[in-house]
């Protein structure tokens, strides 16, 4: 598969393109709205946050808060664009992003979204841009906060009465900190089954190939990869497989089940693994969930300046994450989360706790 991903990416994108199909409607992350029209959203996270580091040193404590908010334009029933700004504030300053593991400044104005997305058919989805990855990843391999730009290409088939699959290929510029020039292709396959049914299955199989990525090591967001002399001394093309079991019971249940591997880095250092469990939903009005995610993380496993940042480790290292989330309304959620992780060759564990207000308008 990694031999073709770059070129299977311009082919889907290519076949999406001119591709006609009438089918059922597609989630999509952008939503539609009658033709010719505007609408503003945003979203806010207020957080607290506590950690303890491995050496039993005092504990740090900051608060911090983003703020992201745009227009969407649906042109006519095809064609849609959204943009969105960014902002950041926090009580520390960005000299501590780095030693804080963060994928954000601290104090931030910025662009977070910039797309144009054609949709031709319900079932089809060509986007070129700024906006959030469009691949369906664990946080064991990709922080959702963060915005990559470029172009992709989805299309999805159904089959059978209640079954689905989708192929979405696409080329990115990473776009993180630092003056980041890295480069990610991009190839998913993924298989739905029996979507409306009480117990649906889900198959996701991706590959991941980064490159020109020496300016994230040299800004030292290496993270626990490998690294000599301020570059890598691994490349990074991941394959990743998930299977997701959906329970739509009166109370939902979410299980994953998710390994990775560099295909490029020696034994002992390519594998990584994730498990995860969510009981309940708290997005939406009264709503609670409670979850615990389990991760295991080789040293090369994975590209660590692009995975979660609410973890403080990211890679390298073993640990969990236990949380319990309440809906105060549809758009207002709280949630705490108590991470326990200790990294490759330390004799004890790190404890974080994060308090958030997540409000959605």
């Amino acid at each position: 598969m990694s031999r073709y991903a770059t070129g299977a990416a311009l082919l889907v994108c290519a076949f999406m393109a001119t591709s006609v199909q009438a089918q059922d409607a597609l989630d999509l992350d952008l939503e539609a709205a009658p033709p010719s029209t505007l609408a503003w959203s945003g979203d806010v996270l207020a957080r607290e946050d506590v950690f303890r580091s491995v050496t039993g040193g005092p504990e740090v404590t900051r608060t911090w808060a983003r703020l992201r908010y745009g227009p969407t334009w649906q042109i006519n029933d095809q064609w849609l664009l959204a943009g969105a700004i960014r902002v950041n504030e926090s009580t520390v300053g960005n000299d501590r992003v780095v030693p804080n593991h963060d994928n954000e400044r601290s104090r931030d104005l910025a662009l977070d979204t910039l797309a144009l997305t054609y949709t031709p058919t319900p079932d089809t989805r060509v986007q070129l841009g700024k906006s959030a990855f469009p691949f369906e990843l664990s946080r064991m391999l990709w922080d959702p906060d963060l915005r990559p730009a470029g172009v992709f290409g989805s299309q999805r088939f159904d089959f059978g009465t209640d079954n689905t699959f989708q192929i979405t290929g696409g080329g990115f510029r990473g776009e993180q900190m630092f003056g980041d020039q890295s480069r990610i292709t991009a190839l998913q396959l993924g298989l739905n089954l029996h979507q409306t049914a009480t117990v649906s299955p889900e198959f996701l199989l991706t590959e991941l190939h980064y490159t020109r990525t020496d300016a994230l090591a040299a800004a030292g967001l290496a993270r626990g990869n490998p690294v000599a002399g301020g570059r890598y001394t691994n490349t990074y093309r991941i394959l990743d497989a998930q299977f997701v079991l959906h329970v739509n019971t009166a109370i939902p249940l979410r299980v994953l089940v998710d390994g990775a591997r560099n295909l490029d880095a020696p034994d002992n250092l390519d594998q990584a693994g994730r498990m995860e469990f969510v009981v309940g939903n708290s997005n939406r009005a009264s709503g609670m969930e409670a979850g615990l995610a389990i991760e295991r993380i080789q040293r090369a496993a994975v590209l660590a300046a692009f995975n979660d940042d609410d973890w403080w480790f990211h890679a390298a290292m073993h640990g969990s994450m236990l949380w319990w989330g309440y809906g105060v309304t549809d758009r207002v959620r709280l949630r705490a989360g108590f991470f326990y992780e200790q990294p490759d060759g330390a004799s004890s564990h790190t404890r974080r706790l994060m308090l958030d207000l997540q409000w959605r308008f």
